[in-house]
C-alpha cells in the first residue's frame, strides 16, 4: 500500500513538472516572437507590365560657348553669374591695365619657328658614296670569283686528265716493274749456267776431241784392236757435246731475256720520269681553288651584292619618303608661321582690349574666374548656353530600360500640363562614367521652358509578359544593386519559423505599381512589402498579425 502511495505521488510530481516546462517554452517563443521585426507579404506572380521608362533632369541649351580672351589679362570686374541671361554684345568681364604677354610669346614663338625652318632647309641630302664603293668592290668580288670559277672549271679538266694519266702511268709502272723482276729472275738462273763464250769453246773443244776419238777408233778397228775404252770415252765425249749444246741453245735465249731487260729498266726509268712529271702537275692544278668551292664563293659574293643593293634601294626609298615627310613637314611649317603672323596681328590689333563682351544671347552656366584672376588665352572665363540651340534633357537609365526605348520616340512630361511643351528621345548613348550598367537618354524638349528647370519624362508604352513581377514597394538598392527579401517558412513542433532571404534581381521593366523582374526570385514565392524594422538577411521575423 505505501509503495503504491509513493508511485502516485511520484507520477503526479513529473506531470506537474511537464505542464510547467511546456508553458514556460509556449511563453518564451511568444515572448520573443513578439520581440522579433513584424513584415507584410505579397506573393511573386507571372504577368504583363507597361514598359515604361522614367526619369528626370535640369533643362540645358543643346550647346555651349567658351568665352575666351586673347593674351593674358588680369581680371578687374565679373559682371555675370551662373543663370544670367545676356544679349549679343553685353559686358561679362572688365580687365586691368597691362601688358600683354600673350603678344610677346607669340613673337618669341614666331622667331623659333623660322629659325628652325632655315635650319630644316639647310639639311644636306643623302649621300650614298659609301653605299656605291660597296656595291662597285662586291661587283668586283663577284667577277674575281666568275674568273676563278672559270679557271676552276678549266683546271678541273686539266685535273681530272693529269690525275688519269698519272693513274695510268702508275699501273704501267707497277706492271713493267712485275715484268723487271720476273725478267730478272731469268737473267739470275740463266747467269747460274756458266759463260757463253766458255761453254762454246769448250763445245769447240769436245767436238775436236770427238774427231780424233773417232778417227783413232777407225784406226784401232782396222787393226783390229779393242775399242771397249774408245767406245766410252766417246761417249763420255758426246754426252759433253749434248751437254753444252744444250747449254748453248739456253744461253742464246739469255741474251734476248738480258736485252729485255735492258730495255724494260730503261722504259722504266723513262715511266719514272713521266711519272714524276704527272704528279708535279697534278700538284700544280690542285692548288687552284676546288670547283666546288669556287662555285660557293659565287653565290656567297652574289648574295652579298644583292644584300647591299637591296640595303640601297630600301635607304633611298626611306630617303624618298622622308623627303617627301619633311616637305610636308615644311609645308605645315610655312603654314603654321603665317597663322602666327595673323596671330600676331590680330593680337596687335587687340592690344587694347579692356573688357569682353557676349557674342551671342543665352545663360551663363559657369564662370570659371573672379575678380584679382589671371586670366589666359587657353582657359574659358566662362561658358554660355545658346538659347537659339534649342534645349535638351539629359537622364540615366539601365541598359535594361535603355533597350525598351528608341530614337524618335515621343515622351510625356509628367510635371507639366501645358501641351505645347513636348519632348521627344533625340540620341541613346553609352555612360561612360558607367559603362557596363548605365546608358544616357537626351530629350529634346521644345515649348516655354527655362534653362535649369527640371522635367519629369516618361517614355515607352509597350508590354511585355514577365516570369516574376513584384510590387514596386518590394523592390529595394544597395551598394551591390537593386534586390528583393523573400519570406521562408519552415515548419517546427511549436509552429512556423519565417527568415528572411535576399535575391538579386534585375528590372527588367516598371509600371505604377509593379515591376517585372530576373534573378533570384520565382513565381508563387512571397516577398516582403514593409517591416517594422529594418531588415538583414538571414534574419528571423514574424507575419503581420
Amino acid at each position: 500500500m505505501e509503495g503504491s502511495g509513493r508511485k502516485k505521488i511520484i507520477k503526479k510530481f513529473a506531470a506537474i513538472f511537464i505542464i510547467v516546462l511546456l508553458v514556460l517554452t509556449f511563453f518564451s517563443n511568444t515572448i520573443m516572437n513578439y520581440s522579433l521585426p513584424e513584415v507584410a507579404t505579397e506573393p511573386v506572380t507571372s504577368g504583363t507590365v507597361s514598359n515604361k521608362v522614367r526619369g528626370q533632369g535640369p533643362v540645358e541649351t543643346n550647346s555651349d560657348s567658351d568665352v575666351m580672351v586673347s593674351g593674358t589679362r588680369k581680371i578687374k570686374e565679373v559682371k555675370v553669374k551662373v543663370g544670367d541671361e545676356v544679349k549679343k554684345g553685353d559686358v561679362l568681364f572688365t580687365f586691368e591695365e597691362g601688358e600683354n604677354t600673350e603678344l610677346d610669346e607669340a613673337e618669341k614663338a614666331l622667331e623659333t619657328m623660322e629659325l628652325n625652318y632655315a635650319k630644316s632647309l639647310l639639311k644636306l641630302g643623302p649621300d650614298y658614296t659609301e653605299d656605291d664603293i660597296g656595291i662597285k668592290d662586291a661587283k668586283k668580288a663577284l667577277k674575281d670569283a666568275i674568273d676563278d670559277l672559270e679557271k676552276s672549271k678549266k683546271n678541273d679538266k686539266e685535273l681530272k686528265a693529269a690525275q688519269k694519266a698519272l693513274d695510268q702511268t702508275k699501273k704501267d709502272i707497277d706492271a713493267l716493274q712485275t715484268k723487271i723482276d720476273d725478267l730478272q729472275a731469268k737473267s739470275d738462273a740463266f747467269a747460274e749456267i756458266g759463260d757463253y763464250d766458255t761453254i762454246e769453246t769448250a763445245l769447240a773443244d769436245d767436238e775436236k776431241s770427238m774427231k780424233r776419238l773417232k778417227e783413232d777408233l777407225t784406226i784401232a778397228k782396222d787393226n783390229g784392236e779393242d775399242t771397249l775404252s774408245l767406245d766410252r770415252e766417246i761417249e763420255d765425249r758426246q754426252a759433253s757435246i749434248d751437254k753444252n749444246k744444250k747449254l748453248l741453245e739456253a744461253l742464246k735465249s739469255s741474251k734476248s731475256i738480258n736485252a729485255d731487260l735492258k730495255a724494260a729498266k730503261s722504259s722504266y726509268d723513262t715511266l719514272k720520269k713521266t711519272q714524276d712529271t704527272q704528279e708535279t702537275k697534278v700538284t700544280e692544278l690542285s692548288q687552284v681553288t676546288p670547283l666546288k668551292d669556287a662555285k660557293a664563293s659565287v653565290e656567297e659574293k652574289k648574295k652579298s651584292l644583292e644584300s647591299l643593293v637591296r640595303a640601297l634601294d630600301k635607304r633611298k626609298e626611306e630617303d624618298a619618303l622622308n623627303a617627301k615627310s619633311e616637305a610636308m613637314d615644311n609645308e605645315a611649317t610655312q603654314k603654321e608661321m603665317d597663322e602666327q603672323r595673323e596671330k600676331i596681328n590680330k593680337l596687335k590689333k587687340s592690344d587694347d582690349l579692356k573688357e569682353v563682351k557676349a557674342e551671342d544671347d543665352g545663360v551663363v552656366s559657369e564662370v570659371a574666374v573672379k575678380e584679382g584672376d589671371t586670366a589666359t588665352a587657353d582657359a574659358p572665363l566662362a561658358k554660355l548656353q545658346l538659347k537659339d540651340s534649342g534645349y535638351i534633357v539629359k537622364i540615366n537609365v539601365s541598359k535594361a530600360q535603355s533597350k525598351l526605348i528608341k530614337t524618335g520616340d515621343e515622351a510625356t512630361i509628367e510635371n507639366i500640363w501645358d501641351d505645347s511643351v513636348s519632348a521627344t528621345v533625340k540620341n541613346i548613348r553609352v555612360d561612360t562614367e558607367n559603362p557596363n550598367q548605365s546608358m544616357i537618354v537626351t530629350f529634346e524638349v521644345k515649348g516655354d521652358v527655362s534653362v535649369g528647370q527640371t522635367l519629369a519624362f516618361a517614355v515607352g508604352e509597350r508590354s511585355n509578359h514577365y516570369d516574376a513581377v513584384v510590387p514596386n514597394n518590394a523592390v529595394r538598392e544597395d551598394s551591390k544593386g537593386k534586390f528583393v527579401l523573400i519570406l521562408k517558412v519552415k515548419g517546427t513542433p511549436l509552429g512556423n519559423r519565417y527568415t528572411v532571404k535576399r535575391a538579386d534581381v534585375e528590372v527588367e521593366a516598371s509600371d505604377d505599381t509593379s515591376s517585372g523582374v530576373t534573378g533570384g526570385v520565382a513565381e508563387y514565392e512571397d516577398v516582403i512589402t514593409n517591416s517594422s524594422k529594418p531588415l538583414e538577411n538571414g534574419m528571423q521575423v514574424r507575419l503581420v498579425q
